[in-house]
């Protein structure tokens, strides 16, 4: 375990518990079943948004792989939508709505698969095929199209464009949704704005895009389509899935496909969770579906984390949704083991870095991640516990083993919605190990907590040089410091004096500390830590 003394924000936190009054700390302990091993976990870190794929190009990092757990990379309302996101030779031109030009997808998509990921592309109707436009809070046209079989064969022409430029197998293998939070009224409506009329408009525009998409490249996609769903929207977002249950496609008179169903989640703000849990917002969808006999639909979280925090110049919106101190560590473990109690197969991130997707240097949230894409083959171990946490705190563990590689891993984590939560947590584990009997193992500990955090240092130079929250775009707890220092002043300190050590700390790994293990005759491994406030700890136990 770290010595956590070393923190960047030792100082700080060691007045801020001095000042507050003494509490004992929570203490919970895990026994774990090693041989009791129930399905693969996955990997949950699977998936990067990319807000404008026209927009986007795959920056330099600046150290760390920000690639390497990424397998998807999603295109928001990617076909169309405003002058900027339709793909034509004249976006304006509303005389001529064939002159398609995909040039900008196919470079978005070359640059997807030289990351070793596969894209995943959201369907969205171009502002071109709508005679009247309502440009609703998202900056593009909410209307359907005009005429259906217009966008039928832009669709098709874009599938036809990809497989050309890719070969059918490999487009084959990519991801497809139809629109950004499909009930969201900011970004789809009829011209009425009616609950009823925008949900058959979403259900004749789903079922011409799985026919165009059908018709190139076969039957057997990945497809489905995202909702608000941890929100009301303008309506029931479940009547999608009755839709594809039982009617047949508007366009083809075929079945209606449906192979994943997506969710947005967030939290309002670091100490105000949102009125739908986790668990609720995947479980009320995943209930319909399997009442309605889809059972086998893969379920994720397309967008999300945290919506709000302190608020800058202009707003508190924070940037990628993510704040920048090591709460959001203990957040996305937290999230991890939700997602493993719950089934979700994965939650989509807007950005791990201090800039945009693959540029800038990694922030805490990444360093949490590339340890829980460790889980990706393990089975999942049954884990009981004994728990005393302070109020408020959630203190807890998710465990599994990888039978390929015969290591065991566990993560647990100290959590609190409060930024300014201090308290430490003791952990103890017992796992019941009987194959590991009599031998040796190698054990390895791996702790995020402060020390690990450019942003420590960062709040702390904030305050040395005094600069306000005035200074930034949006809120200051983003760790996106890269786009959201707005002031001139800040923006010069930031760059050319205080930014190569903070490159310096974000890419400096956590420590991990290994050691050989002797396991006894009864198969057991004990061991204890004490972690940090907001800390995340990694355990790797595998045979020698």
């Amino acid at each position: 375990m770290k010595n956590f003394k070393t923190s960047a924000c030792a100082f700080a936190l060691f007045l801020a518990a001095f000042a507050a009054f003494a509490a004992s700390p929570s203490t919970a302990s895990f026994q774990i079943d090693a041989s009791a091993r129930g399905k693969i976990i996955g990997n949950k870190v699977s998936t990067i948004n990319i807000w404008q794929h026209q927009n986007w190009k795959p920056g330099k990092d600046e150290g760390a792989d920000l690639t390497k757990f990424v397998e998807h990379i999603q295109f928001m309302q990617a076909t169309g939508g405003n002058e900027s996101r339709d793909m034509f030779v004249d976006p304006n031109n509303r005389d001529v709505v064939d002159d398609y030009d995909f040039a900008p997808l196919l470079r978005a998509c070359h640059d997807v698969l030289n990351l070793n990921a596969k894209p995943h592309i959201k369907l969205s109707v171009p502002d071109k095929f709508s005679k009247e436009t309502v440009i609703d809070g998202f900056a593009v046209n909410a209307l359907p199209p005009d005429d259906y079989d217009v966008y039928y064969n832009y669709i098709r022409a874009m599938a036809e464009a990809l497989v050309e430029e890719f070969g059918l197998d490999e487009v084959r293998s990519w991801g497809w949704g139809v629109l950004v939070e499909f009930e969201n009224a900011s970004w789809f409506h009829d011209k009425a704005k009616s609950p009823e009329g925008s949900r058959d408009a979403f259900f004749k525009l789903y079922d011409y895009s799985i026919a165009a998409l059908t018709d190139v490249l076969g039957d057997d996609l990945y497809v489905g389509a995202h909702a608000m769903a941890c929100t009301e929207g303008l309506w029931d977002e479940r009547e999608f899935l009755d839709h594809c249950a039982k009617d047949k496609n508007a366009k083809s008179g075929e079945p209606i496909p449906i192979k994943y169903f997506a969710c947005s989640f967030y939290d309002d703000k670091p100490n105000l969770p949102h009125g739908l849990t986790l668990a609720q917002t995947v479980g009320r969808i995943r209930e319909r579906a399997e009442s309605l006999g889809l059972n086998d639909l893969r379920y994720g979280i397309d967008e999300g984390r945290i919506l709000d925090g302190s608020k800058g110049s202009d707003d508190d919106d924070l940037i990628h949704r993510i704040v920048g101190q090591t709460y959001q560590a203990a957040y996305d473990a937290r999230t991890f083991k939700i997602m493993v109690d719950n089934d979700i197969d994965y939650f989509s991130a807007w950005s791990y870095s201090s800039s945009g997707p693959y540029a800038g240097y990694p922030l805490i949230a990444y360093r949490v991640a590339e340890q829980l894409v460790k889980f990706k083959n393990a089975k999942l171990l049954e884990t009981k516990s004994e728990k005393a946490l302070a109020e408020g705190v959630d203190c807890d563990a998710v465990a599994g083993f990888d039978e390929e590689t015969s290591t065991l891993y566990v993560v647990a984590y100290n959590f609190k919605f409060d930024l300014n939560y201090n308290e430490t947590a003791d952990v103890a584990f017992t796992i019941d190990a009987p194959f590991w009997k009599d031998k040796t193992v190698e054990f390895a500990e791996t702790t995020i907590d402060d020390s690990d955090n450019f942003f420590c240092k960062w709040l702390e130079d904030k305050e040395k040089y005094q600069i306000g929250d005035d200074a930034f775009h949006w809120s200051p707890d983003s760790g996106c410091l890269d786009s959201g220092l707005r002031e001139a002043k800040a923006r010069d300190l930031y760059f050319n004096t205080l930014r190569p050590e903070y490159v310096k700390i974000a890419n400096t790994a956590p420590e991990t500390k290994t050691k050989d293990f002797s396991v006894g005759a009864d198969g057991k491994i004990e061991f204890s830590a004490t972690l940090p406030r907001h800390a995340v700890a990694v355990y790797a136990i595998r045979a020698k």
